[in-house]
């Protein structure tokens, strides 16, 4: 029997929150300005949001090229990471815009990744912001509304590939 002890993490209201980000344009801009310099933009991208990431107390859990997952303590947090990732990201001259997706819900920690539904989720809704543009479920708003007062734009109701059920999003602009 194994006698290492078990390390246990809170677990916020809801479950773990993740925010996904990626940059708007990117593959246009790799076939226009080349390998080199797509390589240089990601790289600061990930700088920039491994930096705002701390500022709020979440973890960069992985990048993929021009992507990144974030994982935040809270829904509050996830949803200000959100809001200051559209505006030092998506406003930056030197960056492309930014496409952004946050849900909260119950998932599996693997070593230093994370799966599940949830995850899924919050990716799926990244795919569907248009640039500079936020997706905030519906979980993860009401879970953080009570901590946060900046007001939402619009509510959708979303068809995200690869999941059977539409899901409520508000819009961060």
């Amino acid at each position: 029997m194994d006698q290492r002890p078990v390390r246990l993490e809170r677990q916020p209201a809801g479950g773990p929150t993740f925010l996904f980000a990626d940059l708007a344009g990117y593959t246009a801009l790799t076939e226009q300005r080349g390998d080199e310099a797509a390589a240089e933009l990601a790289r600061e991208f990930r700088r920039t949001m491994c930096r705002l990431s701390r500022d709020h107390g979440a973890r960069q859990v992985k990048s993929m090229g021009d992507g990144v997952m974030i994982w935040a303590p809270d829904a509050g947090a996830a949803v200000s990471l959100a809001v200051d990732t559209l505006q030092q990201v998506g406003t930056r001259p030197d960056l492309l815009p930014v496409r952004v997706g946050v849900h909260t819900g119950p998932a599996v920690r693997r070593g230093a990744d994370w799966y599940g539904s949830a995850v899924n989720v919050a990716a799926r809704l990244a795919d569907q912001a248009h640039p500079n543009e936020a997706l905030v479920s519906e979980a993860t708003w009401a879970t953080a509304r009570c901590e946060f007062t900046r007001p939402v734009d619009s509510r959708r109701e979303l068809d995200l590939r690869g999941l059977d059920r539409r899901v409520a999003a508000w819009r961060l602009a």
